[in-house]
């Protein structure tokens, strides 16, 4: 309808001027006083003659002119309907940061953001020092990088340039939130390190099976010898010399039973019982090696349900983990033992005052023969993470300069049922 207003007045205009030229050429004549008169029908003839033709000529230029408009914002629509169909986050930014357009997700994500600038979107009022952006609109060359935005995302981001009609630089920013991989990936590498340390924990306990019965035999034949030559009379004089060497033939035996310990496929007794119980019994040994250290021990048990568990299994975890409490502390440090219930499960806790563990070896707790102590075997914590694991519990401890406190947690009974 505007087209045709418009024709209709440029049909207008140009006959209207045709028609004044044409009565000032008539009234010339008429000054010069020439016989020669303009009929107005033939001013009229002319008058839709040239006025149709010159109509007709801007008619098609116009035409031609609004078909490109059209056309050019049929593409831009595509356009858009394009990015909008896109599962990433797309926006279109200038040279001077601001942004040209956002698409229907980056809308939904980060609010409406049209005309206002990218780095907005990361709370800043000004341009990113090493402007990405600023880098790819200098070289011309696609980039690829990872961010953290004001949600807490991550996202996967590709910057392309291009130019628009009117040749002015741009950049399409696409970007893909890559959270849960990022997670998965974090999640399988931490499955993939549990499984190397199972497996750790499988070979040391095939070792353990395989040697232990082999090293035992001829071990316990040494043993018996040297306390019957220790007895004989000619030999009293070298009696600190046997004890030294039945203590230290004494201490390989614990080695090996403490290689045995993390050996999965030995038998268990399991059987519903209290873990207080268990604690109490240990009670009376653990309070006569911190009096002989000159050291504390607070033993603090709250009303637990009872769990199933092998009694020796879980009183060989107190021990070490009391008993690596004890090591840490300095004389007058106290050693608290407490049971509790948290978010059903049975939480028995180990405390020390000691100076606590540094943090480059917290990943490596638990990982056989690592040890930090002069004489350690490096097995300690490692019988008690793979006794926990054959229980179905987890060990988590917490580690400052005041002291370390290893939290057993226990799934409840009504969980194992």
């Amino acid at each position: 309808m505007k087209a045709r207003k418009l024709y209709s007045y440029i049909f207008v205009f140009f006959g209207l001027l045709l028609g004044f030229i044409l009565f000032m050429f008539d009234r010339w004549l008429d000054v010069r006083k020439y016989s020669f008169r303009i009929p107005w029908s033939l001013v009229i003839l002319a008058y839709m003659i040239v006025g149709g033709v010159i109509g007709n000529l801007l008619r098609h230029i116009f035409n031609d002119q609004l078909q490109k408009e059209e056309a050019i914002k049929e593409d831009h629509r595509r356009l858009h309907d394009l990015l909008n169909s896109l599962p990433g986050i797309v926006i279109v930014l200038g040279e001077n940061f601001r942004v040209h357009y956002a698409n229907r997700n980056y809308i939904m994500e980060f609010g409406e953001r049209e005309g206002k600038f990218c780095y907005n979107m990361v709370g800043q009022k000004n341009p990113c020092e090493n402007c990405e952006i600023e880098e790819v609109l200098r070289n011309g060359l696609p980039l690829k990088s990872e961010e953290v935005f004001l949600n807490s995302k991550i996202y996967e981001v590709i910057l392309q340039p291009f130019r628009d009609v009117d040749g002015s630089k741009l950049v399409i920013k696409t970007l893909y939130d890559i959270t849960e991989r990022k997670k998965a990936e974090q999640e399988l590498l931490r499955m993939q390190a549990e499984m190397a340390h199972l497996e750790r924990l499988n070979l040391v306990g095939q070792m353990a099976a395989g040697i232990a019965h082999e090293i035992r035999n001829p071990m316990t034949t040494v043993r018996g010898y040297l306390q019957l030559l220790g007895a004989k009379p000619e030999f009293q004089s070298h009696g600190s010399t046997f004890e030294l060497l039945i203590s230290e033939l004494d201490r390989a035996n614990s080695i090996i039973s403490e290689f045995l310990s993390i050996a999965k496929d030995r038998e268990r007794d399991i059987y519903c019982q209290n873990i207080n119980s268990v604690l109490q019994h240990l009670y009376p040994l653990l309070e006569t090696d911190t009096y002989i250290q000159n050291k504390k021990i607070v033993l603090e048990t709250e009303e637990t349900p009872d769990i199933l568990f092998d009694a020796k299994e879980i009183s060989q975890l107190v021990l070490n983990l009391c008993r690596n409490g004890l090591e840490a502390m300095q004389v007058g440090g106290t050693l608290t033992i407490r049971t509790y219930i948290e978010d059903d499960h049975v939480v028995l806790s180990v405390e020390d005052e000691g100076g606590g563990i540094q943090s480059e070896y917290l990943d490596k707790l638990g990982i056989p023969f690592f040890t930090t102590k002069e004489n350690g075997t490096g097995l300690g914590l490692s019988t008690c993470f793979s006794i926990a694991d054959r229980h179905n519990a987890t060990i988590d401890l917490k580690s400052s300069c005041d002291g370390t406190a290893f939290f057993v947690r226990f799934p409840s009974l009504i969980v194992n049922q």
